[in-house]
């Protein structure tokens, strides 16, 4: 219900239709089989063997990453935003999305489960692939921590504008739930 509820109020925004239509597109493309559904078969796939690096990648970009990443280019639509601006804000999801989940990965392994709300170790318990699986506990915080950086890089076109953004990201890389 809450998917087609989405595009109900996309095309409901009062908003000049040009805008309105780019935007529900962004959302289509975003939450389908070239999204968050492509993401969750793929997700689904992986729990059958162990994935690649790049398979998790992959998953997390399409599951996580493209429902955040449309957000933000809708956003831009409406705002007028240049190409230039847009390409930015999709850098910036992109990045936060994957780091996103390599910490969520990370807080499996290394969380409190009253911080958390939710059993520790599930991943491991259920032989699900993951970057701490691949890369080990150190080298995924490095790569949240680069992709973090990357994602801050890329607000630089958006001035001050860019601030809460950029402390947004800092806070979903150290997060403890």
């Amino acid at each position: 219900g809450l998917l087609t509820l989405a595009f109900e109020t996309a095309l409901s925004a009062d908003v000049d239709a040009e805008k309105k239509s780019k935007a529900a597109l962004e959302l289509s493309k975003a939450a389908g089989v070239s999204g968050m559904i492509g993401g969750q078969v793929m997700d689904l796939a992986n729990e059958q063997k162990t994935a690649t690096l790049d398979e998790i990648i992959l998953t997390e970009k399409l599951k996580t990453g493209a429902l955040i990443k449309a957000a933000a280019v809708m956003g831009c639509i409406v705002a007028g935003a240049t190409e230039e601006q847009i390409n930015a804000a999709q850098t910036y999801c992109e990045n936060i999305g994957l780091a996103f989940q390599i910490v969520d990965d990370i807080l499996d392994v290394t969380g409190d489960e009253k911080m958390l709300g939710k059993p520790i170790g599930s991943d491991s318990e259920n032989g699900k692939s993951t970057f701490v699986s691949l890369l080990g506990l150190e080298k995924s915080a490095e790569y949240a921590r680069r992709l973090t950086a990357d994602a801050k890089s890329a607000l630089n076109i958006f001035g001050d504008e860019g601030d809460f953004l950029s402390e947004l990201a800092d806070k979903l890389s150290e997060r403890k739930n």
